[in-house]
């Protein structure tokens, strides 16, 4: 008899789990209360800045010839990103803080810097280094 009361015990919280009180047949269907949903209030959104963690230089990198004043043939070779032979790279804006792979010299935010061009189809995994325009010497300076 009494595995007979833990059943229904048991039955009774299965009921109860899977049909909330305010679905319950015994009460009639005007009397369920919709809650009104509240609105986020907007907030200022808070950031936390990670210290900016100093990337190792890669092994091998030089210019191999300035295509255009937009543009550098670069070589690139790196144990842990790759070798790339004749990489294109273009002039840009640098959108975050970093450290040029040519001379090791700082690159703020909105300096002018060359990066690897990058398309939908082919992202190179050095697409975040960048060089220094300033490191480059002019198109009609080399010769």
């Amino acid at each position: 008899m009494a595995s007979r009361l833990d059943d229904d015990i048991v039955q009774r919280a299965l009921i109860a789990l899977l049909v909330p009180e305010s679905l319950k047949p015994d009460q009639p269907a005007t009397e369920y209360v919709r809650m009104k949903k509240l609105r986020r209030r907007k907030r200022a959104a808070i950031r936390s800045f990670e210290p900016l963690i100093a990337e190792a230089r890669p092994a091998h990198v030089s210019i191999v010839a300035q295509l255009s004043s937009q543009t550098l043939s670069v070589y690139w070779s790196d144990p842990q990103s790759g070798h790339y032979a004749d990489q294109v790279w273009r002039l840009g804006i640098a959108h975050r803080p970093s450290n040029c792979v040519l001379t090791g010299m700082p690159i703020h935010l909105g300096d002018t810097v060359f990066r690897p061009h990058a398309s939908e189809t082919r992202v190179p995994v050095n697409r975040h280094r960048m060089i220094l325009a300033a490191a480059v010497r002019p198109l009609d300076e080399v010769s």
